[in-house]
């Protein structure tokens, strides 16, 4: 019999399964395992000034064989993911739909999850994040420290963000920041005493990308074309380590398999999938399951399994502001950058009673002018000269709100489809946006001139999670700290669905300590078993 079977290929399922398989124990990992079957080897391993200068072939990748590339109507969820990224969300409407328009959520079936396209920030949680929760920032330490190993973690241990981050990570070197960031960055040093006393803080990134050779990719080499491809290999994607896992015999991968449901007895558990090649149905049996599937499918799986409920559901509200770096104008760029997050801002109120929101500083170039000509203002003509001379000194600010349960957020299954129905209240909106004016007014100080406020929508985030929160208390559709499903003898789960309520932070680099803590103690169970 097989040991244990792991449900996704994701961030999650990836770091549950590293440690079974470390133990020895038979690990059958069962996917759906799309992959980039279009645009896979046709991207140039050069800079995006290069590409733009010299590729011919470009409009192919960066607008899109069939033009997917080009987004029509308002800024909605997924916005940033470029053709060669889409084929992470493909086919998530025919596998497993959604009813309800008011929550746009974004399922992966791909192989690796929503990190294979992910931007690779990697804040962790501390105490202050978890607050409530039934584990602590302790417990969570060294698996936080075991996953940095794993995938090459880089930035700064920051004495001055120790409040935010948390105990220190073995690190890589920081990734250099663009000369709009440097800029800022001066900025705010010079005067920080100030910037602190109104509750704003900022440091370098943490990211998941191998600034220097780790093992086997990197180092990053500063190409601006993160969003499109991984030629350095220097972001973490988790192929990287199904491929290690793949080289173990006690480790299996079965794709083309979309698990819909699981029967649990106190002998063993038998999960039903899909194939999705002879749509037919097969069943694979094993001493334990580890649901890994992502937030919406996990909970999905559950509740067909289970029987259907009201559940809650959590998505960081998120909002991001284009600004203008104006003190800027005119001076010379540094063109070799990369694209992903140059900064980070945690801003805490002054009253202990409202929670932090992160901030994240991006330099707006590869993802391309032509998605923020339709925000603009002015005329389209005037606008894209307007754009041209204004494209070294465009900055987005991505703004992470925290999410907490609530009667108005839930998630049901409708037939063979999820039905979300989520809604702030009053009360949450408003301090959204008087905590985001309060920081808004400290990037204005830094020279930053916000052009406007962008809300993508319910769901912008692809942050999900709580339907399945841990717990103390023994209630139904609940887990234990080590991530048992109540309910059921032999069925864990070890992604976002368990989180009681998401702080303003990037989850992912949480996602894969906690589940490498639940598949760590998972083995060190059987194992004596």
């Amino acid at each position: 019999m097989i040991d244990v079977i792991v449900v996704g290929s994701g961030a999650s399922a990836i770091n549950a399964a590293y440690p079974l398989v470390e133990a020895g124990l038979r690990v059958l990992m069962i996917d759906a395992g799309i992959t980039d079957e279009k645009y896979a080897g046709k991207i140039p391993a050069q800079s995006f000034r290069e590409i733009r200068s010299t590729d011919d072939g470009q409009h192919e990748y960066f607008l899109g064989h069939d033009f997917e590339g080009i987004p029509f109507g308002p800024v909605r969820v997924g916005a940033q993911l470029t053709p060669p990224r889409q084929y992470l969300t493909r086919r998530a409407n025919d596998l497993l739909p959604v009813l309800n328009g008011n929550f746009e959520a974004l399922r992966s079936f791909a192989r690796g999850g929503f990190a294979s396209g992910w931007g690779a920030s990697s804040p962790p949680f501390t105490n202050s994040d978890m607050r409530g929760w039934p584990i602590k920032r302790t417990q969570l330490q060294a698996h936080y420290e075991r996953v940095a190993l794993r995938i090459g973690l880089c930035g700064e241990n920051d004495p001055r963000l120790r409040e935010f981050l948390g105990d220190d990570l073995p690190l890589l070197s920081a990734p250099r920041v663009d000369s709009n960031a440097q800029f800022i960055l001066r900025r705010y040093r010079a005067n920080r005493g100030a910037f602190n006393r109104r509750g704003f803080h900022m440091g370098a990134a943490r990211l998941a990308c191998a600034t220097e050779k780790f093992r086997g990719r990197g180092p990053l080499t500063y190409h601006d074309m993160e969003f499109w491809a991984d030629a350095d290999k220097a972001i973490y994607r988790p192929v990287y380590t199904l491929q290690e896992l793949k080289a173990h015999p006690n480790f299996e991968y079965r794709s083309n398999l979309l698990v819909e449901s699981f029967k649990d007895s106190a002998s063993q558990v038998t999960i039903i999938a899909r194939n999705l090649v002879s749509q037919t149905t097969e069943h694979f049996t094993a001493a334990k399951l580890i649901l890994t599937a992502g937030t919406i499918c996990t909970t999905a799986i559950v509740l067909r399994s289970l029987g259907n409920a009201s559940l809650p559901i959590l998505s960081n509200p998120y909002i991001y502001y284009p600004c203008v770096v104006w003190p800027m104008f005119g001076r010379k760029v540094r063109d070799r950058r990369h694209s992903l997050t140059q900064l980070s801002i945690y801003y805490r109120p002054h009253d202990p009673t409202e929670p932090l929101v992160q901030a994240q500083v991006y330099s707006y170039r590869s993802l391309m002018l032509y998605k923020l000509l339709k925000e603009s203002p002015f005329p389209h003509r005037e606008s894209i000269r307007l754009l041209q001379l204004m494209q070294n000194y465009f900055i987005i600010v991505g703004l992470h709100h925290e999410d907490r349960p609530t009667t108005s957020k839930t998630i049901t299954m409708d037939g063979d489809g999820i039905d979300v129905s989520y809604r702030l209240s009053q009360d949450e909106k408003s301090l959204q946006m008087r905590n985001e004016k309060r920081l808004m007014r400290n990037f204005a100080s830094l020279g930053c001139l916000p052009i406007r406020r962008i809300n993508p929508g319910p769901g912008a985030s692809i942050h999900y999670g709580g339907s399945l929160p841990m717990s103390i208390e023994d209630k139904p559709y609940t887990t234990t700290p080590t991530g048992q499903l109540r309910g059921t003898h032999r069925v864990l789960v070890a992604d976002g669905s368990i989180l009681p309520h998401l702080p303003s932070k990037g989850l992912t680099l949480t996602l894969m300590a906690n589940a490498d803590r639940i598949g760590k103690n998972l083995a060190d169970e059987m194992k004596a078993s």
